[in-house]
């Protein structure tokens, strides 16, 4: 099982104690602090948190809690330069990756720990969670960190300082996961708007790891291991068409969902929900310090957080990434049943992509059957 790889993975080291930064910067955002707005949570009518619906009348200690458990990741200033001489901070340039690291860090808590998890600031005993923040440290030699990512990018044409965009933040990730021995993590990214069944249970039966797997003998897998499905999608051409919003809705509150990464020009944003008209996100654009070491007893308090921030869909840059993750294939022919039926509608002109049982063979068509240019039938060009 991934469980045991992950767990005897584990370090014997934990962040050390250090304080929350100010949130002053933030004064002028739209944002809600859930612990001291009872009235209007009250007043809502639907609210989604990653695919668990809050009903009237809603338990506002248990969407504290629910909220406050999701790793946030932010700026951070300090750590060592990137590459030896590159920058020691990523404010201004690293938002996209914090955002791709909350995606996947909510993915590591749904697999090793499950959507019921609580995180308390009081209980820092279950190694799981440890295991999982402690992937994503601000040091060269964490697998997930930005470090890694940033020089990760630089194979991808993104020069180390420069903003990533969603797509580009989940190859990368991809890349980084085939070299992290303890979880057998499987990444498929749903390129030209459509999910290929096939290409899926292909990738299942192939591991992907680059370095020596001892689970998988002579690169085949037996079993299925975890998957995170992300599909890129742009959802208009310069500005957010709203036609996709409850579309959008529908993803979210589908109990595989681990949000989706996107946000307003030049910011991203990780979006984990909505209430009603707004959808409800994490801002990595608070800069704090780095945190150096492990201690036993740390205070984590910096990577997480008690406010829900809010955007209109309206204002949604078109550039999204959605992700969904199954831990059993039984997960994942339940998820393209809920899909196929929820979201991808057969004739819907606003469906956010498309699912095919096989990627159609273009090479095996002939020219004779290719399009009749004297037919008056209807085509389309793609």
């Amino acid at each position: 099982m991934f469980y045991d790889d992950l767990f005897c993975s584990l370090t014997s080291s934990f962040y050390p104690k250090t304080s929350t930064s100010s949130n002053e910067h933030l004064e002028n955002s739209e944002l809600e602090n859930i612990s001291k707005n009872s009235k209007f949570f009250q007043e809502t009518d639907s609210l989604y948190i990653l695919g668990n619906k809050y009903p009237k009348p809603i338990d506002e200690n248990e969407l504290l809690k629910d909220v406050s458990t999701r790793l946030w990741f932010t700026y951070r200033k300090g750590f060592s330069q990137i590459n030896g001489n590159g920058p020691d901070s990523d404010q201004g340039w690293g938002c996209m990756i914090r955002c791709g690291q909350m995606m996947l860090a909510e993915t590591f808590l749904r697999l090793y720990l499950g959507r019921e998890f609580r995180w308390d600031s009081d209980i820092t005993g279950n190694p799981f969670y440890w295991k999982i923040l402690s992937y994503f440290k601000d040091e060269k030699l964490a697998p997930y960190s930005i470090q890694q990512i940033a020089m990760m990018g630089v194979g991808e044409g993104i020069p180390i300082g420069k903003w990533f965009g969603p797509n580009t933040i989940a190859q990368v990730l991809n890349k980084l996961t085939t070299y992290e021995e303890s979880n057998h993590l499987r990444f498929y990214i749903a390129m030209d708007n459509c999910i290929f069944i096939d290409e899926i249970y292909e990738l299942m039966k192939t591991c992907n790891k680059c370095i020596k797997c001892k689970k998988h003998k002579k690169g085949k897998c037996e079993e299925w291991s975890p998957l995170l499905l992300i599909i890129p999608l742009r959802l208009g051409l310069n500005e957010f068409n709203q036609g996709y919003t409850e579309s959008l809705k529908r993803c979210l509150e589908i109990k595989y969902t681990v949000g989706l990464i996107g946000g307003k020009p030049n910011q991203a944003y990780y979006f984990y929900g909505y209430l009603d008209d707004d959808l409800l996100y994490m801002d990595p654009h608070e800069c704090q310090p780095y945190v150096p070491n492990f201690v036993e007893e740390m205070n984590d308090k910096s990577y997480h957080t008690n406010i829900m921030w809010k955007l209109k869909f309206s204002q949604l840059d078109p550039s999204i990434a959605l992700g969904f993750v199954c831990k059993h294939e039984e997960d994942f022919l339940e998820l393209i049943d809920l899909l196929r039926k929820d979201v991808v509608k057969e004739g819907d002109l606003h469906s956010l992509f498309d699912i095919s049982d096989k990627r159609p063979d273009f090479d095996s068509i002939s020219a004779t059957e290719s399009i009749d240019l004297n037919s008056d039938d209807e085509f389309v060009l793609i």
